[in-house]
């Protein structure tokens, strides 16, 4: 879609002063609605990938990343292998890098060194507490619960917990 005549994004970059026309409106809307969903998909999880990446370390990003994960899980076996491929391993480097970043932060915020605009609560902990998960159906009638994650050592912060996803 990159021959899109209007791109939305494209116009915070011009400062709101041009108003794309009804015309071009029209013409992007029809190149969407027939862009294959494929195309669309790895476009916006793109563009989520590359925040959670800037994100890394914080509790956004954090977010971002089981986001993208909960997408994937979605839309696996509707779209090409090659694409819920990619966004498996981009999701396994992404969740390596967001765990040393959380020590990173964690170190940063014991120093006074706090970052601002993060969010508020951890999306792992409103997750185990809802008993919500990001990585499939929550246990049922004949499905075993997961086992249950050791306590972090005396002394260790959330940080350097083993990030479990959707947890």
């Amino acid at each position: 879609m990159s021959d899109v005549p209007f791109d939305p994004s494209t116009a915070a970059d011009l400062g709101g002063q041009q108003q794309p026309s009804e015309e071009e409106i029209r013409a992007y809307l029809s190149q969407l609605r027939e862009a294959p969903v494929d195309q669309v998909l790895a476009e916006v999880v793109n563009a989520l990938l590359n925040a959670a990446q800037v994100k890394i370390g914080r509790r956004d990003g954090r977010l971002l990343i089981d986001t993208v994960s909960a997408v994937t899980d979605t839309v696996r076996g509707h779209v090409p292998d090659e694409l819920t491929k990619q966004l498996d391993q981009a999701l396994t480097q992404l969740r390596m890098a967001q765990v040393e970043g959380e020590q990173q932060v964690a170190k940063a915020a014991a120093a006074g060194q706090a970052e601002s605009g993060d969010l508020t609560t951890d999306p792992s902990a409103a997750d185990e507490a809802t008993g919500a998960g990001g990585d499939g159906p929550a246990p049922g009638a004949g499905e075993q619960p997961p086992p249950a994650s050791p306590p972090p050592a005396s002394g260790s912060s959330a940080a350097s917990r083993l990030w479990i996803p959707g947890r």
